[in-house]
């Protein structure tokens, strides 16, 4: 079901733009860079700027964004936006997703998820669940096919500050370890992945 939506943006208090979100269906992947203050470590991590992800859905004839944060929720689209760094964000389209067909089961599967807390720890499980985890195993679920690639923690770039940081105060701290092997799936890898169709963005938004 396609739906029309306009959002204006206020830069720097003087310009106004009017985005034409026409195109946008629910089910579209909304990616966006984070200002939280696990980001910075996710963005050194992964080698990306585009930090948190989140999926477009329709609730009461409004639009949101189904994101896992603490805890899973739906945030209505302008306040997603609004929140990214510069209010950049891409919209993509996953291949698999037939929104005319599969919707109903799409919000099936999300409701499971709504209310769970966020993964601190980005562990593989349905325990908690961490935002670019959150969009693999509902479509993965939904459609069968996979949005983006698992790699493990060894495959992630580790040693620099912001990491280290997050490691000593999530892990280390509570006597944890690092799990080398532990699966991950990153916001760019989903970003970048096969079978996404690019929709929309924010102007002079470009995949790093």
């Amino acid at each position: 079901m396609k739906f029309f939506l306009y959002l204006v943006f206020l830069l720097g208090g003087l310009n106004v733009f009017a985005l034409d979100f026409s195109k946008v269906v629910e089910g579209d992947i909304i990616f966006q860079k984070s200002q939280s203050s696990q980001s910075a470590a996710i963005q050194e991590a992964s080698g990306s700027p585009w930090s948190h992800v989140g999926l477009v859905v329709k609730n009461n004839g409004q639009t949101y964004v189904a994101e896992a944060v603490q805890p899973v929720r739906l945030t209505p689209l302008d306040q997603f936006i609004a929140r990214g760094r510069g209010k950049e964000f891409i919209i993509k389209r996953f291949a698999f997703f037939d929104s005319e067909k599969m919707t109903p089961s799409l919000y099936a599967v999300i409701k499971k998820y709504i209310g769970k807390d966020y993964d601190i720890y980005f562990e593989f499980s349905d325990d908690r669940i961490y935002c670019s985890e959150l969009i693999y195993k509902v479509f993965k679920e939904v459609t069968g096919q996979e949005v983006g690639t698992v790699q493990k923690f060894k495959d992630m770039r580790l040693d620099g500050p912001y990491v280290q940081k997050l490691i000593q105060e999530r892990l280390t701290s509570i006597g944890k370890a690092l799990n080398p092997e532990e699966p991950i799936i990153t916001p760019i890898s989903q970003l970048k992945g096969d079978n996404m169709m690019m929709i929309m963005s924010s102007p002079g938004a470009t995949v790093e």
